[in-house]
């Protein structure tokens, strides 16, 4: 028989104790209080301790496609930075303070500013709530596509005890341990550390050592939490975590570069659009010659995947992470209250290699050497002497050791909030008020270096009349570098307060088959942006961007059970993300003030259905929903960035509409076996996004949305899983087998700055995972658990994010992980 403590698999899910042929009772608290997930007017998906467990769960990447139109990508620089879409809207690839999360992520109810921060090392996970569409009411600004809940197990009052330890291909291996003393004084509490470690999965030929190879990580987290109950009613809790994450970023790999030829205009209703043009890195490339002359053989760029290239630098990222976490609760008997104060510390430093390419020698430019090499006869009719043109003729062109681009960047953030909630109920209405504060600070300082090809017989051509096309033809090096050292220094800090309140009626009391939701909040925001450095050189006066955002958000819903265990629900919801600034915009000309961009707004319709049928053994929650944005926060890559240089900004889009579902199902198909699906499809559409440049200066802006999509974003994404059970004599074998897709992903929403933003669009990803093990077995005083493992079994080369460098002439991107596998072994005392 299926027993009560696997049932969730079923579906990701907190179960309670039911019928072993039935499914369990999803329990969340995504309206501030513990509900079943199928009495909620929401789109949620929930899993459990069990489910995290069981799928190796970690950190927020690892529940990417788990959920219908919900996928996760890591980001480029850092090891713990997290690309967040859901419902197709995306934080993008920015990890700038200034630009604030379109999803809002949240572990013990403390908010995570951070997208760069937001790979967080879970550990003793009770469970994970994924709530899609606006939640400006209870959960916030920066929630307009949607939050992920993360909620840890209080310590328990009883001894109890588990450790965990696994090893895997690539050289990985982890242990994990929990320990929880029992109640002592009193106090509960609990103890949690966990240290994970691998090799790369791409070989740097340039380093000997694979732990040092791309993709290489080891992380230590620690975890201690202590709870006290006061009289039955009231109780505080304290928790402190933290997390270290050493490691190799993810191998970039060169796809495309600029082969000199110019590229086509890009006409909308007849007026032309300044687009940038690459620069020819590729016959710069076939002129240099590699410090390693090993890499020569890995210097073409190419689509297909390299599991061997040459990495200049060494890629290291070094995350660390400190939270603290105060709960105190009571029971008043007429209301409920619970306060919440978070700190968090993240610090991140990375000195990381985006090119693909090892280090290499070849012509730079300069305006002193220019005519170097030239025909003496030739410089006789340019220089004033003979003399002068016959030693610039014996000069070679300057060669010097580069690379395309690299860079540095160090981090600081700290923040804190806090949150107060009053929450009571009656026999026909549940209510929750509250208020919320956060402030934050953070700093960059981000150097970077890049070399920038010309193509020098275009000076020649366009500055010497008849005398050109000689001077052309006999030029010595026609495609020569620039390179450009500049850095950004700035330090941002930013404050938020919010009142809110929502409450749910029933109508006809409880046992109505009517509940009606109404709930407010109004949410008030002050940015600021001091920037010390944008360029080569410190600047003399700090620019400094000061702005105020304010919002009233709000939702109404209503359910109706149609039946027992059935009903529908409508819901009509807004969202709101905070406005913020460009850290390497220019400033307003005239002034040293940072101009911002506009707060980003949406109102959500969306209908559902939430249904249990043939005796609860069959689960199918379905909903579809209309978004309707207004200034969606887009990131752009800059047509008018200064020459040699690669900025991206944030710009807002007038209006885009996000029309879609999403559709869940659970299944227990007899004792021994269960399955699960989930499908999800958005179609988006661009209204207006002016921010189309003419090539007339001065032109008004042009509205490109009939050339844009989305970015960061697949349409359609899907899972299904079989899982299964048998009991044997000593406890039972388990298994799943589950396959996941997702659409590829364009990096940009448009080509006009970007090149090759369709050539480096993300592969569509199929990707299979699988498992078997056993439980019960006796290990001495302990019971045990042995799990084989594998993921991506398939081994597929999946392209899941592209970078193009735009005018820079390069472009490629990450792939995601081959095939790993491993076992892992645990014991529970």
């Amino acid at each position: 028989m299926l027993s009560a403590s696997v049932l969730p698999l079923a579906g990701p899910a907190l179960a309670q104790e039911q019928s072993s042929t039935q499914l369990g009772e999803i329990v969340v608290t995504a309206q501030k209080r513990a509900q079943n997930l199928q009495e909620v007017p929401v789109a949620i998906t929930a899993f459990n301790a069990e489910m995290v467990e069981q799928l190796g769960v970690r950190d927020a990447l690892d529940i990417s496609g788990m959920a219908p139109n919900v996928t996760i990508m890591q980001g480029t620089t850092s090891n713990s930075a997290a690309v967040i879409s859901m419902r197709g809207i995306s934080n993008g690839g920015s990890e700038s303070f200034g630009l604030d999360s379109a999803n809002g992520l949240y572990v013990d109810g403390v908010y995570i500013g951070r997208s760069g921060a937001a790979s967080l090392d879970v550990m003793d996970i009770e469970r994970i709530e994924v709530l899609r569409g606006p939640q400006g009411t209870l959960f916030g600004r920066n929630t307009t596509g949607g939050a992920i809940a993360f909620i840890s197990r209080a310590p328990s009052d009883e001894f109890r005890a588990k450790v965990e330890a696994g090893y895997g291909n690539y050289n990985a291996w982890n242990v994990r341990a929990t320990i929880d003393p029992g109640e002592i004084a009193g106090f509960a509490t609990s103890f949690s550390y966990n240290h994970s470690q691998r090799d790369g999965v791409v070989d740097n030929i340039l380093q000997p050592d694979d732990a040092k190879d791309p993709g290489a990580r080891k992380s230590d987290s620690f975890r201690a939490a202590v709870r006290r109950e006061f009289g039955g009613t009231a109780s505080v809790q304290y928790i402190f975590d933290y997390s270290k994450v050493d490691g190799i970023t993810t191998a970039f790999q060169l796809t495309h570069v600029g082969d000199g030829t110019p590229r086509q205009p890009i006409f909308i209703d007849g007026q032309q659009l300044l687009i940038t043009q690459p620069a020819p890195v590729g016959p710069y490339m076939a002129g240099v010659t590699f410090t390693q002359p090993e890499c020569a053989a890995y210097s073409a760029p190419t689509r297909s995947y390299r599991d061997k290239m040459c990495n200049d630098r060494p890629n290291t990222a070094l995350d660390e992470t400190w939270g603290h976490n105060l709960q105190i609760e009571n029971d008043f008997g007429a209301f409920q209250f619970k306060s919440t104060t978070g700190y968090r510390i993240w610090e991140s430093s990375n000195d990381t290699d985006l090119d693909g390419l090892g280090t290499f020698s070849g012509p730079v430019f300069t305006q002193a050497t220019l005519m170097n090499g030239l025909p003496a006869s030739l410089l006789g009719f340019i220089v004033p002497d003979q003399a002068t043109a016959n030693y610039l003729a014996s000069q070679s062109v300057p060669r010097q050791t580069l690379s395309f681009f690299e860079t540095m960047n160090q981090r600081e953030h700290k923040q804190f909030s806090q949150e107060l909630e009053f929450a009571g109920d009656t026999d026909t209405l549940d209510w929750v008020v509250g208020g919320f504060y956060f402030h934050e600070k953070g700093n960059e300082n981000n150097p970077q270096n890049s070399g920038y090809v010309l193509d020098t017989n275009g000076i020649f051509l366009g500055s010497f009349g008849a005398l050109g096309p000689s001077l052309a033809a006999a030029n010595p090096a026609r495609y020569r570098a620039v390179i450009t050292r500049s850095s950004l220094v700035y330090e941002a800090e930013s404050q938020s307060t919010a009142l809110y309140g929502q409450g749910t009626y029933y109508v006809g009391g409880r046992d109505g088959k009517l509940r009606l939701t109404a709930g407010g909040r109004y949410t008030w925001d002050k940015k600021e942006l001091n920037r010390t450095q944008n360029g080569a050189a410190p600047l003399a006066v700090t620019e400094h961007g000061d702005a105020k955002f304010d919002q009233f958000t709000w939702n109404l819903m209503a359910a109706y059970d149609l039946r027992e265990h059935m009903n529908v629900y409508g819901r009509i919801a807004t969202g709101y993300r905070s406005g913020g600034f460009n850290s390497q915009d220019p400033v307003i000309p005239g002034t040293k003030e940072l101009a911002s961009f506009d707060p980003e707004s949406v109102i959500s319709y969306e209908i559902g259905l939430k249904s249990e049928l043939f005796d609860r053994r069959f689960r199918l929650n379905a909903s579809a929903y209309h978004n309707i944005y207004t200034d969606l926060a887009v990131n752009i890559p800059r047509v008018d960035a200064p020459p040699g240089t690669f900025a991206t900004r944030v710009g807002n889009a007038g209006e885009v509409t996000y029309t879609g579902f999403d559709i869940e199902t659970q299944a227990i198909l007899n004792d021994n076996f269960w399955v699960e699906a989930n499908l999800g499809y958005i179609d988006i559409e661009y209204q207006e996004f002016m921010t189309g440049q003419s090539v007339i200066p001065g032109a008004p802006p042009i509205n490109v949305a009939s050339i844009t999509e989305a970015g960061y974003t697949s349409p359609l994404t899907a899972s299904a899983a079989v899982n299964m059970e048998f009991p044997v004599s000593f406890g039972r074998v388990f298994g799943r087998l589950s396959y996941t897709y997702e659409d590829g992903k364009l990096s940009f929403n448009n080509s006009l700055g970007v090149p090759f933003n369709e050539e480096i669009r993300g592969d569509d990803r199929n990707v299979i995972d699988a498992q078997i093990g056993v439980d019960g077995l006796n290990f001495g005083n302990a019971q045990g658990e042995v799990r084989l493992w594998v993921k991506n079994l398939t081994d597929s080369h999946d392209f899941v994010r592209g970078v193009d460098f735009a005018a820079l002439g390069l472009a490629g991107g990450y792939y995601a992980d081959p095939r790993t596998f491993g076992i892992t072994v645990s014991a529970r005392f």
